[in-house]
């Protein structure tokens, strides 16, 4: 067998493990879904992107020399395959987005009262009590309580440590040698993160344990290998790119948003499931998103090792109100991964990186 045969065999076998690996990836995503009873859109819109790259991938083999009829027929029909399940996955994902809105929500529970959604899918409340004949007259003298509000999100961030503004210089002091539209993806990450208030004692930690992670995950693209020296190739192949365009900093909001959300417990200082909170993030990192096979997978790498230490950190933290936040911070690092994932600019970032 000539070295060409060999060669061409060896990049088969290549693309044949890599269809197997993402089968489990699909697989896993399916189970996990039925466990937590939820679909994560960004999720979803990376797996698509890996499908996607990775069929136009499986393509390319169906014309290679030597490849037996037999074998072009079987490649021909995982393209095939692969091509459908590419043409379902956007459909799940408008599925999903509707469910985080709550609109899917609603929409269940107005057909469940037997009567009609509203445009938008939200039923009224005055609706629901003209249909079961209940009147409501308020109490006199009764003052509305406001519930109290354990957090909120705001306009304008506050630097509380100082780090929006030293990595805002940072990325200033590197944009003309290095694309910095990487860096600036978590540089958004982290200034989203300080839109957040809440008078808890808790807050602190909640902010800065990730801020410094998304601190370190920036610089490290600027200033250490192989980011430092990729970026500054990229500057010869793509022009400057300095601000999140409205899907990928919204994939960023929703992001940040299901952090508090599953951090809501620490701030409020109820009763903490170590455990389940430790479980969920594993079950995120064994879903981690390694993209398609074109991408730069040193990059991913580096920040699938920070999601690791985040589990480790949560295991090993002194406290439970850290383990819980380290344990979030991990399903936050691997959300933020899949959104860089499914947005077209990043994700052909890391393509353009790969050598």
């Amino acid at each position: 067998m000539s070295d060409s045969s060999s060669f061409q065999y060896e990049d088969l076998i290549d693309r044949l493990l890599l269809i197997v690996t993402l089968n489990s990836t699909l697989i896993h995503f399916l189970i996990s879904t039925q466990v937590e009873e939820t679909i994560d859109p960004d999720r979803v819109d990376s797996l698509t992107q890996g499908l996607l790259r990775t069929r136009k991938w499986m393509e390319e083999a169906t014309t290679m020399k030597g490849v037996p009829p037999s074998t072009q027929n079987i490649i021909s029909l995982i393209v095939k395959r692969l091509s459908q399940i590419e043409s379902l996955l956007p459909k799940l994902s408008d599925k999903a987005k509707q469910m985080e809105s709550g609109q899917a929500a609603q929409e269940i529970l107005s057909l469940l009262d037997g009567k009609e959604a509203p445009p938008g899918g939200v039923a009224s409340v005055e609706g629901t009590a003209q249909s079961k004949d209940v009147e409501l007259v308020p109490l006199v003298g009764e003052e509305q309580v406001k519930p109290l509000e354990i957090y909120r999100k705001v306009d304008v961030e506050d630097d509380l440590f100082g780090l929006i503004g030293q990595s805002q210089r940072l990325i200033q002091q590197y944009s003309g040698r290095c694309h910095i539209l990487l860096p600036t993806f978590w540089l958004e990450s982290l200034r989203e993160l300080h839109r957040y208030r809440s008078e808890s004692p808790f807050f602190g930690d909640v902010i800065e344990l990730p801020a410094r992670i998304l601190v370190k995950i920036a610089k490290g693209l600027l200033t250490e290998a192989p980011g430092a020296r990729l970026l500054q190739d990229l500057m010869k192949h793509r022009q400057q790119e300095s601000y999140l365009n409205g899907s990928e900093m919204e994939r960023v909001e929703r992001a940040v948003a299901k952090y508090f959300q599953g951090i809501e417990p620490v701030l409020k200082e109820d009763k903490l499931d170590v455990k389940e909170k430790i479980l969920e993030a594993q079950t995120a990192f064994d879903g981690f998103g390694w993209g398609g096979p074109d991408l730069e997978k040193r990059i991913i790498k580096r920040l699938n090792q920070e999601v690791e230490e985040a589990i480790q950190n949560a295991t090993s933290a002194s406290d439970p109100a850290r383990q819980v936040i380290y344990a979030e911070i991990a399903k936050l690092l691997g959300k933020l991964q899949h959104a860089i994932l499914a947005e077209p600019r990043t994700s052909e970032i890391l393509a353009q990186m790969k050598p």
